[in-house]
């Protein structure tokens, strides 16, 4: 066979090889937002515990920078429970955008920027901004929070920091490989 003949055959499978690999970065990272990020949104709009409660590994392990607490998952999610179950409480939907994500087969590094909107008693829309940080890890097929950091920097994240990081469908933006 010459080497014409070999040039077109090595380049279409070169483009095919580079299309599917593609196709499963872009597999992947949808898994991991829909997996965190749909969810934990989710749960945040429908006040929904058992969603919340699902998408963190037994092992999590919360960081409050504001709050200066380190708490385990079952006192983490049980303070979850109980503001999620009083009869006044409100939806706070929460939107996030990230600028950094390092990826294994089992793990993930996340970090971003959250948006809570908050609808006060005289009905004015308010938001609330912090920066996190979150370890996910495989766990029977699902990405779950193994590491949950956040802090608002001493009220420092704002809009525009929010802004200025990326959507979470913007993986190419973020994804440091």
């Amino acid at each position: 066979m010459s080497k014409f003949k070999i040039i077109p055959i090595v380049l279409v499978a070169f483009l095919s090889f580079i299309h599917v690999t593609i196709a499963q970065e872009d597999a992947i990272h949808k898994k991991i937002n829909a997996d965190m990020y749909g969810k934990f949104s989710k749960a945040f709009k429908t006040l929904d515990y058992d969603l919340f409660a699902s998408i963190h590994s037994k092992e999590m392990i919360r960081i409050s920078g504001n709050g200066g607490e380190i708490k385990k998952a079952g006192t983490y999610l049980k303070g979850y429970q109980k503001r999620w179950s009083a009869p006044s409480q409100k939806p706070a939907p929460i939107d996030f955008r990230l600028f950094e994500r390092v990826y294994s087969d089992s793990l993930v590094s996340d970090r971003g920027i959250y948006r809570v909107t908050y609808i006060d008693d005289n009905n004015q829309t308010k938001y609330s901004y912090g920066q996190f940080h979150v370890v996910l890890k495989m766990e029977d097929q699902s990405w779950k929070i193994l590491i949950d950091y956040d802090s608002d920097e001493n009220k420092t994240i704002t809009k525009d920091n929010y802004d200025a990081a990326f959507s979470i469908s913007e993986y190419k933006k973020y994804w440091k490989h």
